[in-house]
């Protein structure tokens, strides 16, 4: 069956309509080739610049300016020919940070059936959040107000009017078509409702104002309110909606229309993201469609292809096709914000296990460990010569910390605890000048470092010498102690020293060599390494200090202080580490690394600085939504392109803590960690 020539239609029903109510222009075609492919089951989605015209509520769900563009060939395949095209244009623009104070659109759609006939609408939108940002179920809310324009050009049919039985009287001008423009002012709402995870409904109102479109002044032709409502389900990279529209008809009864959509991504590490659709449609007057959808998708490009293929009245015509693109521009605030606490977090956490950063750190870490051990040791040589017992006590128990398996250093701090018990400290009598309790204090220094060098016999006779000096009852202890050790209960003389399995300690006041400052730097600064690795950021802090003020240029001192102060929430003392630190690198991937640990505290200083905007949180598992997922996936692609594999592996990783049985994200995360290894292995 060959189907009615739409252009004679369309005349008769322009005809008509000015003498009574009809449906005769602005009729919902959809402009989106995505949403198309989806038949039109938007109005809960509503997460692209296409909201303009779909559900304005969900331009609050945009947190990045994008563009969109659709070209359309309405209902192909006419017996007359004819070209119906429609093209839609459309931006949309947070306002403020991430959309802090809404996000504002305009559009342009435009509607043409050759030279015949053409309408457009031009639409200024807005949308944002209704609800308190510490609301647990957020609504959001929009509008879009419309300049609708349409205009006719009849050509030769103006002078050949139309008879009440539909035959067209040549040479019989017809005066309901000599005037062919109207204007109109026109209001569309909407509302956005996360109800639950997972769950989303919406409610759009079009042609709040049911303007008079009317061609001829003193007739109606009222363009009646179509209000839509819909429900969307959504996974990660999936999604599931239908939406039920009620539009009035003219005679006075209310069309009801039904249509189901269903999408589904599939992201790829390396190739972009593929996109598939399908949808149906049914409803009152005939209304029944079949809807396909594709999509590719690579960084900020989407193209979209939709195909509708009426079922019913028009079921002769080769259908409708769409195509449509959509430019994301800049990084998205959300993500940036997950990805800048990730960073922030990698500055004060050792690389992930597995990866070549982690093995290397971890072999380092043997070193650090001997060289810390050294640094206590040796301070606490200091410190004892210094007359600190107790103080020395406390440095030989730190380093048996960092090796509880070492019998030497247990014995060493056995001999250092006990000193440490009857003298903890004589430093200020050995300060003293030409003074009896002096020479008794250098005495008792004297026989105790003796005693911790394992020398007994000769700390028996200077502390005895001290105890005639200066007698007292520490003095009387500790030589009982000798005295025991050595099984003699008289004092002997004998200078032999005991086998000692301890190493040998100086008994005089400790000389530095040439390479004493560079030692005391390099033990240091294995501390501060340890510490980084144990996690004790004040330690940390204390001894970054301490590095940088025996060496102003070192690098890692100045990213260890600032991930300790970073912890400590001490924000800007961190980032003026973090400055100075980029200053003094000279590896270039090392100083881009730094300027974005520099961008994202800035960033989150920012954040402090003022109300949290009104966007999400990063995600967590127990705070979680689909969007979270595909952004933090998306993320790591991105991170992945940049070649910063170990920020790319993270982000995978907490895709996985979010939703584990993710199976992109478990596959980019294996070939990331994989990536690492054999990078690992070739250097």
């Amino acid at each position: 069956m060959r189907i009615v020539s739409l252009r004679a239609v369309l005349v008769a029903a322009l005809a008509a309509a000015v003498v009574s109510p009809a449906r005769a222009a602005y009729d919902d075609l959809g402009t989106s080739a995505r949403t198309s492919g989806m038949s039109n089951a938007f109005t809960a989605v509503a997460d692209d610049a296409y909201a303009i015209y779909y559900n304005p509520a969900g331009l609050a769900l945009i947190d990045q300016p994008q563009f969109v563009t659709t070209y359309s060939l309405i209902v192909t395949g006419l017996s007359d020919g004819s070209n119906v095209q429609n093209s839609f244009f459309g931006y949309a623009q947070p306002l403020g940070d991430g959309g802090r104070y809404g996000t504002a659109g305009v559009g342009w759609n435009y509607f043409s059936l050759d030279s015949l006939y053409r309408e457009s609408s031009l639409f200024l939108s807005y949308g944002n959040r209704l609800t308190p940002d510490d609301s647990d179920l957020p609504i959001y809310g929009g509008i879009s107000g419309k300049y609708l324009y349409r205009s006719i050009n009849p050509g030769s049919l103006a002078s050949n009017s139309i008879s009440n039985t539909g035959q067209i009287l040549a040479g019989v001008s017809d005066p309901l078509l000599q005037n062919g423009a109207k204007s109109n002012l026109d209001v569309d709402l909407g509302l956005l409702w996360p109800v639950m995870p997972h769950w989303d409904l919406g409610v759009d109102v079009q042609h709040l104002f049911a303007p008079n479109i009317a061609f001829t002044p003193g007739t109606t032709d009222t363009l009646q309110r179509n209000v839509k409502f819909g429900g969307a389900y959504r996974t990660p990279f999936s999604t599931l909606a239908a939406d039920f529209d009620i539009v009035a008809a003219p005679d006075g009864t209310m069309e009801r229309d039904i249509n189901i959509g269903i999408e589904k991504w599939l992201p790829t590490l390396l190739y972009g993201s593929f996109g598939m659709r399908a949808g149906a449609g049914y409803g009152t007057d005939d209304y029944r469609q079949l809807t396909v959808g594709l999509s590719y998708k690579i960084h900020r490009l989407q193209v979209d292809y939709g195909f509708v293929m009426p079922l019913g009245s028009f079921s002769s015509t080769s259908g409708t096709q769409r195509i449509g693109l959509s430019w994301r521009f800049g990084p998205t605030p959300q993500a940036e914000r997950i990805l800048g606490d990730m960073l922030l977090e990698n500055l004060t956490q050792t690389a992930p296990p597995g990866s070549p950063e982690f093995n290397k750190q971890a072999a380092q870490l043997v070193d650090y460990k001997r060289r810390a051990i050294d640094l206590l040791l040796h301070d606490a040589d200091t410190d004892a010569t210094e007359g600190r017992f107790a103080a020395a006590h406390e440095r030989v128990q730190e380093a048996l910390s960092l090796a509880p398996q070492d019998k030497v250093i247990a014995e060493v701090l056995e001999r250092y605890r006990t000193a440490g018990l009857y003298f903890p400290d004589i430093s200020d009598s050995l300060r003293e000048q030409n003074t009896a309790g002096a020479t008794a204090a250098a005495a008792t220094r004297d026989g105790l470092m003796n005693f911790i060098a394992g020398k007994d016999r000769e700390a028996l006779a200077s502390l005895v010498n001290a105890r005639t000096l200066q007698p007292t009852a520490s003095h009387d202890a500790m030589i009982r102690i000798l005295q025991a050790r050595l099984g003699e209960p008289m004092l002997g003389v004998s200078t032999d020293t005991v086998a000692a399995t301890p190493p040998e300690r100086p008994t005089g006041p400790i000389t530095e060599g040439p390479n004493a400052g560079k030692r005391i730097l390099e033990s240091t600064v294995a501390l501060m390494e340890l510490a980084f690795f144990q996690q004790e950021w004040d330690k940390v802090a204390d001894l970054a200090g301490q590095v940088i003020s025996l060496d102003p240029k070192n690098v890692l001192a100045y990213k260890r202080l600032a991930a300790a102060e970073h912890v400590r929430k001490h924000y800007a003392a961190a980032l003026k580490a973090l400055e100075s630190a980029y200053e003094l690198e000279t590896d270039p991937a090392e100083r881009a690394r730094l300027k974005s640990y520099i961008d994202a505290l800035k960033a989150q200083i920012a954040r402090a600085a003022r109300p949290a905007p009104a966007v999400k949180p990063a995600a967590t598992p127990q705070n979680s939504a689909p969007e979270d997922v595909e952004r933090l996936y998306e993320a790591g692609v991105e991170l992945y392109a940049q070649g910063r594999l170990s920020e790319a592996m993270e982000a995978f990783r907490r895709c996985l803590a979010i939703d584990s049985g993710y199976v992109p994200a478990q596959r980019a995360y294996e070939r990331v960690q994989s990536e690492l290894m054999q990078s690992g292995k070739s250097q």
